[in-house]
């Protein structure tokens, strides 16, 4: 696909895009439902912008517009070579806007895209159209603002600061933690409002979600933590599902067991009554180790690592139920991730790149000889640790809930 300049609102023109009917109740239905849908474009080779704003419309009975949104091309074509585009941060029209109220039913008409025949209009035509739509549905015409601010928006955090890069890391673990409840992350950090980030204490507030607000839920998820979230707690979101499931987050102050083990991310997994705890290091790139990695002599994981094994000779695992959703891989749930101390790649809904290693696997490689760089100590990084899980193999091990057993609560 061709490289394309990024436009400003004043050299940018966007398109209004209609699909088959069953194809456009479908889209409209997931829009209003999930804030997301997913459709291919058969335009391989048409150079669309990181990230287009477009107008929803049907043509059956008669054409009109019912809504506008954000489009965003997707990884991967599934073998098709058909462009795959994300379409979220609907605003839907009520009512819709017939053609002939926009007053131009026949030039609409000739604007008109498909999946399979893009058309994009030029940008005084589409400035021009964008007014016309704000005067005409005047109490979306502030969302409708919104839409075009956030499509030149940039939702990535660049800032390196100390405060950026926790809120970096939580929204990586609120990332992970979607994707193994099997929700799609990409609405949710796509959503993300990087123009809150200076007032924000955690990725909670830079969100589009809705707090936990139902007390049974909080004192039941207290429980099982171990922990009193009526005071502790800085932050709170749920994040519903397509199939009934749903994820609740808590942003937690120091805890005993962080302060003791610096676990950042605690998981768990009602399903398969299984923990998933994780520590996040930042690798730096230098030549050491050719690339990025991360400089264990100087640092407390050592000492981490040994509080860890002291906490699980303390907590000895449950026995089994004999039921087939008690069986694990293994009996550790501690696990740590070293990202790149870097922004996230250029699709902004990705998790950050990095290494998962297991706690005890990493004790072990820290004593070998391929830790070590000659006169630069021990190092963690892609070329020397060769064992290690992606964000993908860590994702698929954390859905089957097989990482670990219920032991400390």
């Amino acid at each position: 696909m061709r490289k394309r300049k990024y436009l400003n609102k004043d050299e940018y023109g966007g398109f209004i895009l209609t699909f088959e009917p069953a194809r456009t109740d479908r889209i409209e239905e997931y829009l209003a439902d999930y804030q997301t849908a997913a459709e291919s474009f058969s335009a391989e080779d048409w150079a669309f912008e990181k990230c287009e704003l477009v107008f929803l419309a049907r043509r059956e009975p008669r054409i009109a517009i019912f809504g506008a949104a954000l489009m965003r091309k997707m990884g991967g074509s599934g073998g098709t070579r058909r462009t795959k585009m994300r379409i979220s941060n609907p605003v839907i029209f009520i009512p819709q806007i017939d053609a002939n109220e926009a007053g131009n039913a026949k030039g609409l008409a000739e604007h008109i895209s498909t999946a399979e025949n893009l058309k994009r209009i030029n940008p005084i035509a589409w400035l021009q159209l964008i007014q016309t739509i704000k005067n005409l549905r005047e109490n979306h015409a502030a969302e409708l603002n919104e839409l075009v601010d956030r499509r030149l928006a940039d939702r990535r955090i660049l800032s390196t600061d100390p405060k950026s890069l926790r809120i970096s890391e939580q929204r990586d673990a609120v990332g992970l933690v979607l994707e193994i409840a099997e929700i799609d992350r990409r609405p949710v950090l796509n959503g993300a409002d990087n123009t809150r980030l200076q007032s924000a204490s955690t990725i909670l507030d830079i969100l589009d979600m809705q707090p936990v607000a139902e007390r049974s839920l909080i004192e039941h998820d207290s429980r099982i933590f171990g922990l009193e979230f009526t005071e502790n707690v800085s932050g709170s979101a749920i994040f519903p599902g397509r199939q009934g499931n749903e994820v609740r987050i808590y942003v937690v102050d120091s805890t005993p067991l962080e302060t003791a083990t610096g676990v950042d991310l605690m998981i768990y997994n009602q399903m398969y009554n299984s923990f998933l705890l994780l520590q996040y290091k930042a690798m730096e790139k230098d030549s050491v180790v050719n690339g990025w990695s991360y400089k264990v002599d100087g640092s407390n994981i050592d000492q981490q690592l040994e509080t860890i094994h002291n906490l699980k000779s303390a907590f000895p695992n449950n026995k089994q139920t004999g039921q087939i959703c008690d069986q694990r891989l293994n009996d550790d749930a501690f696990y740590f991730k070293f990202c790149e101390r870097t922004r996230q790649s250029a699709r902004e809904d990705s998790l950050s790149p990095g290494l998962t290693i297991n706690a005890h696997h990493l004790q072990e490689f820290l004593s070998l000889p391929e830790a070590s760089s000659e006169g630069h100590g021990r190092r963690i990084g892609y070329k020397n640790t060769t064992r290690y899980l992606s964000n993908s193999e860590f994702i698929a091990l954390g859905v089957s809930g097989i990482l670990c057993k219920r032991f400390f609560v």
